[in-house]
Formats: structure tokens, sequence, C-alpha cells
């Protein structure tokens, strides 16, 4: 079995800071450079250009125009000037721009005044403000990026050649590069319009208890940046038929769209972080009832469930790690202690040599406030643990386990109760550390991937060998790789058309395959392989670069391959991973990682016995596994007629009456329904092209199949819009609901209830939250 490394599609190269146009007004004799001497800076802020558009230096970095913080309003072109500013203002305040409703235009259209607010951002110091370059800020402010590692990153992952940074309006004139200008251009413009409607979901969920504008900030622009690749392919398959706004609200960019039913969980957990406290974690462990850490692994789209409890035996005043299994029965299922001993190996290079560790040979022992761990008494494994402690009372149980399978089978709503705590910790690895992993197996390692027969064929019990694949034809094809230099190439690949045919080694990502290039001279490029389901073809691109250098330590000759900045934390890598690493060990090249000495963080949250508690409390193992819909149920023309034949073919096991919908809430793709008692209802999100909030009533009689919803509202002519919605249900279970859905739209409650009225049948699942 070969450890995989996972990946998100990035092209990182080194480019240029963009700087702004300064001019010293001050009018002293003294040419010291002091940072108090008063300064203009000038630039330019857009989508399209924006006239009329208030920038600001954001000196509290607050993502917001304080009273007094240097501003001004933006002129035609876009064109801004910002007066008696210091240089250390400009070096270490970002830029921020706020659209004022009603008055700033956008030149893409001119003479309109842009109806629908949103702020852009950019790094200290830079001439252009644009959503590109807001996106640059929020990699610089949410993973403490360096400027050029962010505009690194966003270079990347926007698939391009040129400057983020750079001014892709007056790109427009440059020859060489028009066409990737106005890409870029269309590109921000998206960008924009899903702000937009972002920013509008927010305030629509959160109302009067508001939100920071740091927080709805890094809300809006994470999303951008998850669904970036669709953005991309939305853009470039538009054809001349573009329209920014039209794009943002298609069912092409649904995942540009907040979760309206999460947002104020991904809120307040921001505010836990902020107001989380330092924790004596030493104490929890010898004195408390130390911590529970809870994962998941996921095979064929099914998920198995673990959690650990680090804290003292009582017999031995040792500290340990009990590991614990949800196993299923006949009778049901239950957590099961895991007492088998892992066949997994680190293998870490220190005086010279590899010396291999079991993954369970841990010393666990109280520094202060800290943990430290080491490993098989090995002092470059040494490693100390802190943290911070945040009250979780109230907070919503599957918010805080979102980066595991555990919300898949956790009951929808459910809360920590009183003295649930979580605990953020940080990582402080002593040393560099250069590891390969180990499988310590005695039989075939079972890597589905590869057969039993030539040439995908293991070479011992390492479980870890790097494979060359390419030049099928080849003897070589296929057979493990003996040394270093069978996996550099002295010429990089040129439209390759399968991975297979670049020399490297295989990097595995979300959904994709990629290989890492090693060509001579020190450049390593990531490529991604992916299925493109419109051509039916597949498609290999150049995803992201880098650099590899052969290393010696203590006397062993290894290759480091730099992991860009923008991978690092992504899948399976972990955000301290500095770099690959290849080495020869027993004869063949083994894979594996340089992890970086120092400080990181960790996104996971681990919990104190009343939070696990909480956690188990609200298990339920079957949940996980989807619901079937009722397929014969589509169809854009319908009648009721249809909706009653469609319950019929399909079965039903209960009727809507026999749920309990008072004070629930259910999610839908584009929004979220929730009931009130006496038949009332508020639906939040989508509304025909904005987000917004309609009010509705419902009727769920005890005896009937049907579930009906009717609301009012207004066409985009401003004429009345009766809709209704009529709801069966096929099956369901305490997290989701398979429905038979009839939804009308007509201009008057009579047309609705007339003999033959229309609509369109659907087959959907809800969620309830």
């Amino acid at each position: 079995m070969q450890r995989h490394y996972s990946t998100k599609t990035a092209l990182l190269a080194a480019i240029l800071a963009a700087t702004g146009c300064s001019s010293n007004s001050d009018s002293r004799d003294d040419d010291s450079g002091s940072s108090t001497t008063g300064t203009e800076f000038s630039g330019k802020v857009a989508d399209g250009y924006l006239a009329g558009a208030r920038v600001c230096l954001d000196l509290n970095s607050n993502n917001a125009c304080d009273d007094g913080e240097p501003s001004t309003v933006s002129a035609s072109g876009g064109a801004f000037t910002l007066e008696g500013v210091t240089q250390e203002q400009l070096e270490s305040s970002p830029i921020v721009v706020e659209i004022i409703v009603g008055e700033t235009v956008d030149e893409d259209e001119p003479g309109v005044a842009i109806s629908k607010t949103y702020t852009l951002s950019a790094p200290a110091g830079s001439a252009f403000v644009s959503p590109l370059t807001t996106m640059v800020q929020n990699e610089i402010k949410e993973k403490g990026m360096s400027p050029d590692e962010a505009k690194a990153s966003i270079k990347a992952r926007l698939g391009t050649d040129v400057d983020p940074s750079a001014d892709y309006v007056a790109g427009a004139s440059d020859e060489a590069n028009a066409d990737e200008y106005a890409r870029l251009h269309k590109v921000a413009q998206v960008t924009r319009a899903v702000m937009q409607q972002n920013r509008e979901l927010v305030n629509e969920v959160v109302g009067e208890t508001g939100v920071t504008e740091d927080d709805l900030m890094a809300l809006i622009i994470n999303q951008v940046l998850d669904a970036l690749d669709d953005i991309k392919n939305a853009v470039d398959g538009a054809g001349d038929g573009f329209d920014a706004d039209d794009l943002a609200g298609s069912d092409e960019l649904a995942g540009t769209r907040l979760d309206p039913s999460e947002v104020e969980n991904d809120i307040q957990q921001r505010r836990d972080n902020r107001e989380a406290v330092a924790a004596n974690l030493g104490a929890l462990i010898t004195g408390g009832d130390g911590l529970y850490f809870f994962e998941s692994d996921e095979y064929s789209d099914v998920a198995e469930f673990f959690y650990g409890h680090v804290s003292v035996d009582s017999e031995s005043g040792n500290i340990g790690v009990d590991n614990y299994m949800w196993e299923n029965g006949l009778g049901g299922g239950s957590w099961v202690l895991d007492d088998s001993e892992s066949t997994e190996q680190d293998c870490y290079l220190t005086g010279g040599n590899w010396v291999c560790v079991s993954e369970d040979a841990e010393t666990i022992t109280v520094d202060g406030n800290r943990i430290r761990i080491l490993r098989s008494d090995l002092a470059v494994t040494e490693e100390f643990i802190s943290g911070v402690e945040a009250n979780l009372n109230g907070r919503s149980v599957s918010a805080y386990l979102r980066d595991s399978a555990y919300p898949l089978a956790l009951t929808p709503g459910a809360v920590f109760g009183e003295g649930a705590k979580g605990y953020k910790l940080t990582f402080t690895r002593t040393n560099e550390q250069y590891r390969l992993w180990k499988e310590n197996a005695e039989t075939y390692c079972g890597e589905s991937a590869f057969s039993t027969t030539e040439p995908w064929t293991n070479t011992d019990a390492w479980c870890n060998n790097v494979f060359m694949s390419w030049d099928q034809g080849s003897e070589s094809h296929g057979m493990a790789a003996t040394s270093l230099a069978q996996l550099v190439t002295s010429s990089a690949a040129s439209e390759p058309a399968s991975v297979n045919d670049i020399i490297g080694f295989d990097v595995y990502g979300h959904d994709s395959r990629f290989r890492a290039e090693l060509v001579s001279g020190g450049i390593v490029s990531y490529w991604k392989e992916d299925y493109n389901n419109d051509l039916g073809t597949t498609v290999v691109e150049r995803a992201s670069v880098s650099t590899w250098s052969y290393r010696e330590i203590g006397g062993v000759t290894v290759i480091r391959a730099e992991i860009p900045q923008d991978l690092r934390g992504q899948g399976d890598i972990d955000r301290d991973d500095a770099a690959f690493l290849l080495a020869v060990v027993d004869g063949y090249v083994r894979g594996g990682e340089v992890l970086m000495a120092g400080a990181a963080n960790d996104d996971q949250w681990v919990f104190n016995d009343a939070a696990a508690t909480a956690i188990k409390n609200a298990f339920d193992e079957s949940l996980q596994y989807p619901l079937g819909l009722c397929e014969s149920a589509d169809n854009e023309e319908a009648t009721l007629t249809d909706f009653t034949t469609a319950m019929s073919n399909c079965g039903t096991e209960e009727t809507m009456g026999a749920l309990d919908l008072i004070d629930k809430k259910l999610k839908i793709e584009d929004g979220v329904f929730s009931f009130s008692s006496g038949g009332a209802g508020e639906y939040t999100g989508r509304v025909n092209d904005s987000y917004g909030t309609l009010s509705f009533s419902w009727s769920n009689p005890a005896e009937s199949n049907a579930l009906v919803i009717n609301a009012q509202t207004t066409d985009d002519a401003g004429a009345a819009l009766f809709l209704r919605l009529t709801v069966g249900l096929i099956q369901g279970n305490a997290r989701a609901l398979s429905l038979v859905t009839f939804s009308q739209e007509e201009s008057s409650s009579a047309a609705l209830d007339a003999e033959g009225a229309s609509g369109e049948l659907r087959a959907e699942h809800w969620e309830f939250r």
C-alpha cells in the first residue's frame, strides 16, 4: 500500500510584486527615509474601473474604511490618490475599497450606479485593487502567506502566466497577453457577482445580529477560492454570450454560494477562535478528563469512524492513547477498543541512517502547559503540543467536526451542552524531519492500483516504492525505480496526453491525478490529469511549479522536491510538509516527506469529556447511507396528476403528516425552509435572481402524504407571482428526506388550483439542519 498525497490544482511561479507610484510631498530637507515623511500614493481600482468608490489604507486590518484612516474617492478610470500617508503605513497596511451603493459606477457599464454592495482589498503597497487582489489578500490574512507566496498561489489557481495583481483592464492593449488579460477580467467580473450574492445571503441570514467585515470577507472569499476551478471553467465555456451576473446565478456555479444553513455556525466558529484562551493541556491530561479526538476514513463513499482518548493510565501513571472504532453488529453497533498493533512505521533519517519506528511507539509527557511527544526516544522526532480553549456550550456539534465524515452520521441540530470545551492545537516540531513511510508487511501490500503480475509488482515489505510510468512501450514502464536519476528528465514534457508520459513521481489529490516532473536544473512541475466530461477526453495541464534539489543528509543522498505553498494543507498533505522526499533504501526509491521545524496550527478540534459525550450521543452511523430517489419523478411539464402517479409508483414508507416539522429547518439546493407553529414559515435563500427571505404558509394534514407550501413574491417586472410547492415523502431518517416535489408559479392563486395546472416535478433530497 502506498501513502497517497493530495493536492489542489495550482500553478506556482515566481512573480514580481506590483508597486504603487509614490512621491515625497514633505518639504523638509530630510532624505533619511523616515517613516513619518508625508507621501502620496496612487493606483487604480477595478472590477471594470470603479469611479466613485471609497478607497482607504486599512490601518487596523479589519477590512473596512474607518474614521481617521487615510481615504479618498476614486475618479474616472478607477484612479485614486491617498495623500498624507507615511511610508510605514504604505508598507504595513492593506488597501480596502468600499462600493458606495447608488454612487459608485463600474465603467464596464458606463453611467449605471452599482446597486449591490461589495468590498475589495489588496496587499500593502498594491497599485491595483480588484477581485483578484482580494483573493491574494485573503491568502495573506487567512493562511499567513507572504505577499509573494499569496500572489503565486492565486496565479497558480487561476492557471495563468500573468501577474494576478496586474491591471487586467489596461492589459487589453498588451498585444502578447491581451486574450489572457481579457479572461482574467471576466473571472474578476464573475467573482464580483459571486461576492455580491453571498453578501446578500449573509445579510439575510444574520439580520440584526450582525457580522464583522473581517468575518464576512473571509467567508465569501474562502468560498470563491473553493470554487475557483468552477468559475474558470464557466468563464472559458461562456463564449460570446458571457454575462457575469447570469453565470454567478447559474447552476454551473452553485458551488460558489455559501450554505445559508451553515453561515451562522461559520461566523460563530470564527468568533470562538478569536475569543479562545490559552489552554493548560498538561493539567487537562494529568488531572482532568483527558483529550478526545475524532477521526474518520472513507472507502467507496462509506465512512469508518474512530476516536481516541489521551489520558493517564490509573495503574502505571503513564500517559497513553486508547483508540476506539465503531463496529457494526446484528443488534446495532458499538464503540470497541481497538487494541490491534499498527503495521505502519515511520522511518526517520538521523545520524546518517534510516531508523524505523512503529506509529504506536510514542512517549507522551507533560511539559508545563504543553504536551511533549517523542517517538522511540529519537531526539529528531521531538514535538510539543500547545493549544487554546473555547467554550462550546450551545454550539453545533457537526460544525466542529466538519473536516471529517462525522457530520454525515450526526443527528442534525445536535448541540454541545454545559461544560463542553474544544481545543485548537499548535504543534511545534523541534527539528526538521526527513521521513519515509513503511508498511511492515510480510505479504503483498494489497494496493488495488497495482496488480500482482508484471509490471506492477511490489518489491518487498516496504510498500512505498516509487514507480516509473512513462514510455509505455518500454521495458521500464511500470517498474519500481532503483535510482534517483531514473526519476529525473533532461527536458520538460510538452502537451502530454497522459501523466504516464511524464517522468517523475505520483502525487495524489482531490478527484485528480498528479505527477511531479523533476527537470534537470532544479524545476519541478506538478501536472494534473482530469477527465473532461464535456469533451469526453482526458486533459493534462501543468498545475504547479516549484524547485527540487539533491541533498546530502548525514552522508545520505536524497531528492527534496519543494511543495508549493498553495498545496500545503490540502488533502493528505499537511500544512507543515515542506517538501516531498525521494531516497534509495534497500535497493529501491522510496517516497516520503520533509517536515518543517517550528510551529504549525491544526484546523482539527479536540474535546474534553463533556464535549466528547455530546458527540457520541449525537452519533448514528446509519445516517450516512443515502436515501433512494424516485427516479421517475423528473418532468418539467407535469400536472398534479403526474405527482400523484409518481408517488404511487415510487411507494412511500410514511406520510408527510407523520413528520413533526415545527421549529425544524430543511435545506434544499439554494436555501432553507424554517417551519413555525400555526402554519407559518420562512424561506431564506435564492429568490428569483437574488438572495432574500420569503414568508410562506404551510399545511401538513396528518392523513395526507402531501405537504403544501404557499408563498407570494414578484417577478422581475414587479408583477405578483404566486408560488406553490407540493411535497410528498418517499422515505426519510433523522438526517434527510427523499421527496417528490411539484412546484408551480402562476400570476394568481386561482391559476394554481385550475384543473390541469402545470409545474415542475422533481425527485429531491432535503436535509434537516
